[in-house]
């Protein structure tokens, strides 16, 4: 009896229900492969985050202050509501936590410059209690 081709039974079998969706998960610009590989074994494994979630973060702080001032201190002023904002640098800096270490210190110094340019186009606003420090600006 002849066997069938290993491609036409992986084909017959149905694929796991998973998280993921079949869409290329978005990729950090400027990070190792080492990095990229952390952050998907990161999301798959933390309940906290779905595939995507970080570099999503990243792109989203990215193009918070890569805009205009106003769309910063627009940010700053709304940093706590979820409504508002999607998720950036919140989700950016409890993934630096939970990266392992060279992983972590590779995506801080990725947002470190994004960083510096938020504090340069927004202004400190002292009134807030402690949180923070990207929800102390306005």
């Amino acid at each position: 009896m002849p066997r069938k081709p290993p491609a036409r039974v992986r084909a017959s079998q149905t694929r796991r229900s998973g998280s993921w969706s079949g869409r290329p998960i978005p990729r950090i610009p400027g990070a190792s492969g080492a990095l990229q590989a952390a952050v998907v074994r990161l999301e798959n494994a933390d309940d906290r985050f779905r595939p995507g979630d970080i570099a999503g973060a990243f792109h989203t702080w990215r193009r918070v202050v890569g805009g205009p001032a106003s769309r910063a201190r627009c940010y700053a002023l709304h940093a706590d509501c979820a409504s508002c904002n999607p998720p950036g640098r919140d989700v950016l800096e409890s993934a630096s936590y939970r990266l392992p270490r060279r992983q972590a210190q590779e995506l801080r110094r990725l947002t470190a410059p994004l960083d510096e340019r938020f504090l340069q186009l927004t202004l400190p606003l002292p009134s807030k209690p402690p949180c923070p420090w990207w929800t102390l600006r306005c």
